[in-house]
């Protein structure tokens, strides 16, 4: 029912060439898809291929470019995730709410703004309010204070290994078939 009423909608509000247009690209996407799952095997056939270092003989530049391009790619995914989970790890102990289930949260966010009480207090919390001074010798009267000049404590850099082998395989799941494509100086 909700394509039928989508439908209609574009084919009152939208202009011929932009309707055109939207046939186009909805087209195009289903021809996509049909195409990926039609070429799936030769794709990971060939990437199979290429990961191994046995490029075809014709092979297109496009293509390799692409792969090279979609290998970086996912170095750099696979470093900036395994970046952030080290570093997540680090601040585990300090997490507020891990320790809490969600209805513990719930009654510290409701305990919270039953404190406030009325509609005044609820204008005092969110307007300005403005203080008037009143004169005393603190004005006139020049204090010198010394202090102890605080050391800086400038941040460290960390050393985050992201060559660390347990990172090779995170995140896959293992099967009991060793690939082509692993490295063979481990004999098990």
């Amino acid at each position: 029912m909700e394509s039928i009423i989508n439908q209609i909608t574009l084919d009152c509000l939208l202009n011929k060439n932009m309707m055109k247009k939207h046939l186009k690209n909805k087209k195009t996407k289903a021809n996509n898809k049909e195409e990926r799952k039609f070429y799936r095997k030769r794709t990971y056939n060939l990437f199979k291929e290429m990961i191994t270092g046995n490029d075809p003989e014709d092979l297109l530049p496009d293509v390799k470019y692409a792969y090279d391009n979609f290998i970086n790619c996912c170095i750099h995914y696979f470093k900036t995730i395994d970046n952030n989970d080290l570093r997540q790890a680090e601040y585990k102990e300090y997490d507020l709410f891990t320790n809490l289930d969600n209805t513990n949260a719930l009654d510290m966010s409701l305990n919270i703004t039953s404190n406030i009480d009325s509609n005044i207090d609820a204008n005092i919390l969110l307007m300005r309010s403005i203080k008037i001074d009143t004169p005393n010798l603190d004005k006139y009267v020049k204090k010198t204070t010394t202090k102890k000049k605080e050391e800086i404590i400038l941040p460290k850099q960390k050393d985050i290994d992201l060559t660390n082998p347990e990172l090779k395989n995170k995140g896959l799941k293992k099967k009991n078939i060793d690939n082509m494509y692993e490295d063979n100086s481990k004999k098990t």
